[in-house]
């Protein structure tokens, strides 16, 4: 069935592109107000080099400087004003709760982000904590909206980040302290082809983190990493980060552990990139009952070891590409033996232009599993096909009709009774847009479409006291709207409105509960950068309203932020970063428990270059 749909798929596609006047591609996001390039590269969207108005997807770019006008350390505090990103959170700043991490949901899909760090993913367990990485070490980051399976595979359902590191680091010690016992300190050495990075940052205790009553202490983060070009192809990259929790509720007092090496060995010439990758994740959990005194601990250990490599072909005006990828996934729960699992894929790109104005890209991908617990093995057949049709030099319509398709987790194989029925998930994408630069603009428009069948869902049993795992179907119809604006005398502006109808529909021993909302239907973000001589001030916020959580209402919240930096001298600045400027007590994650931001918090540090 699969194949046949992706057969229609493609002929679909072949005749849109004989017959279609409209059809192009979307990206976005800039700088300071001295950076305003029309004419930005994305490698994200296609898998290799593109001016992002010729790509057919929903695209943000965010560089180095977009990140530090959020004054945001983390990254994942960092992207929460992206539009079409909601952001569910537990932990203060976006931390972890062990396995609960906190997440950014793309158009309503809660289980679909792909992370890649330098184009290697990182999600493990279903988890990236985008909260452990730091905005330092990041050259860019590019996100693209909707499935993103046929060229990346299992997980991209909703969209796929990818972080890029700097190649080349500055040479500079930084050092801050807030209220609530913050602090964030962080040093970055380059000496010829080496680059070391260290940061340290922590919170103290925070009351009213939950609505149990919970009290958070926390988190503390130490993250190492380095880099090494051995040559202008070969490159190393190693990133350690040892992260921990600490919460109380009226019953438990819990600490955990949380340990991730990322370690990457990168080539890349004009047509052809490899990675050899290790990732792993160790947890280990240690929770004292309050009032028996009793302690239970408990580790676990995920890590994935794989390689991706992919070449491409100039075919007169036409490109090819193809390549391959392997992954060894590994699951060791407490006082458990080791699981394991393999994973192929094989995937295609043709991208060839019809005439003038109009380029068709056909993509395609297969992947399977073998040796997996339970003999529970997968195989997924999944194409896309792209239209770009050109209106002019800097404005294009875009079709992009495709597949997506998600594994189930190996720890959810392991947890499942042996005959169940838990499926992998598959789904459609349909989405039209628009886009158009101007001297002083970027236009972005995007209508978009999905439908998603057996997406895996958790939920806890406390008869176990553990998680079971169920199919859900869930869809989503809705437009993005965004714009990106060069004022004068130092202004830039960004804004933009999405608005969905994201529903989902559990269906349990064969009995649907009917379609109920789920996430947010309307969000609103914006904001103002103002540069000029010495200060660089932003102002940042996102609204999300008509909220739900399985069927029930949600308040809307509205997440501000306020950046200061001040240039002492040629090297050295001072900066305040202010969160929750409005001093809000919004839910950032709704459910049997509710998690809420951080009251009003500052950061106001001191940065000396050398």
């Amino acid at each position: 069935m699969q194949k046949k749909l992706g057969k229609t798929v493609f002929a679909t596609m072949l005749i849109a592109g004989v017959g279609l006047s409209g059809v192009a591609s979307a990206a976005t996001a800039e700088n300071s107000p001295q950076d305003f390039d029309l004419d930005q590269i994305i490698v994200t969207a296609q898998r290799y080099e593109k001016k992002d108005v010729d790509v057919a997807a929903s695209t943000d770019i965010y560089t180095t400087e977009d990140l530090k006008n959020t004054g945001a350390v983390n990254l994942y505090e960092a992207l929460k004003y992206t539009t079409g990103i909601e952001v569910q959170g537990y932990g203060t700043a976006g931390s972890s709760m062990g396995n609960m991490t906190s997440k950014l949901v793309i158009r309503g899909v809660g289980n679909g982000t792909l992370v890649l760090v330098n184009g290697t993913p990182i999600n493990i367990r279903g988890t990236y904590d985008l909260s452990d990485i730091p905005v330092e070490n990041v050259e860019r980051v590019e996100v693209i909206r909707g499935g993103g399976s046929v060229l990346y595979g299992s997980e991209a359902t909703g969209g796929v980040i990818n972080i890029i590191t700097k190649k080349e680091r500055e040479n500079y010690v930084k050092s801050s302290f807030g209220n609530f016992n913050q602090q964030d300190h962080s040093v970055s050495l380059q000496a010829g082809k080496l680059g070391i990075g260290y940061q340290y940052s922590k919170w103290g205790t925070r009351e009213h983190v939950a609505s149990d009553g919970k009290t958070w202490k926390g988190p503390e983060n130490n993250n190492v990493s380095l880099n090494y070009r051995f040559d202008d192809k070969l490159s190393l990259f190693y990133n350690r980060i040892d992260s921990k929790y600490h919460y109380i509720t009226k019953t438990t007092d819990t600490r955990q552990d949380v340990e991730r090496n990322n370690a990457q060995l990168n080539y890349a010439d004009e047509h052809m990139k490899a990675t050899l990758y290790y990732v792993d994740r160790t947890r280990m959990k240690n929770a004292v009952t309050l009032k028996s005194g009793k302690v239970s601990k408990d580790k676990e250990k995920n890590d994935n070891l794989g390689f991706d490599l992919q070449k491409d072909w100039n075919i007169g005006d036409a490109k090819l590409l193809f390549g391959t990828s392997y992954q060894d996934e590994e699951y060791t729960p407490s006082g458990e033996s080791e699981q394991s699992r393999n994973n192929f894929s094989a995937y295609a790109q043709y991208e060839k232009p019809l005439n003038e104005r109009n380029t068709m890209i056909i993509s395609a991908r297969e992947s399977w599993t073998t040796g997996a617990p339970q003999n529970y093995n997968n195989t997924n057949f999944s194409g896309q096909g792209q239209i770009i049709h050109k209106l002019g030099k800097e404005e294009n319509l875009y079709l992009n009709i495709g597949q997506s398709y998600k594994m189930p987790y190996l720890h959810q194989i392991y947890s499942t009774k042996e005959g169940a029925d838990l499926k992998p998930q598959t789904g459609m994408h349909y989405e039209i847009g628009w886009k158009k630069n101007t001297n002083d603009h970027r236009w972005r428009v995007a209508l978009f479409n999905y439908s998603i069948k057996d997406n895996i869902t958790a939920e806890w049993d406390s008869a176990k006291d553990d998680f079971v795992y169920d199919n859900e179907d869930l869809k989503n119809t809705g437009i993005e709207l965004s714009c990106d604006i060069t004022g004068n005398s130092g202004w830039t502006y960004n804004w933009g409105v999405s608005y969905g109808n994201p529903r989902t529909k559990t269906i349990d021993a064969g009995i649907s509960s009917g379609w109920i909302r789920d996430y947010a239907r309307l969000q609103v973000t914006g904001g103002a950068t103002y540069q000029k001589d010495k200060w660089r001030t932003s102002l940042n916020a996102t609204y999300l309203g008509e909220r739900a959580s399985d069927g029930n209402d949600v308040k809307p919240y509205l997440l501000t932020n306020l950046n200061v930096n001040y240039s002492l001298t040629k090297n050295s600045d001072i900066f305040l970063s202010v969160n929750n400027v409005l001093d809000r007590d919004d839910i950032v994650y709704s459910g049997a428990t509710d998690y809420y931001v951080a009251p009003c918090n500052f950061l106001l540090g001191y940065k000396l270059s050398f």
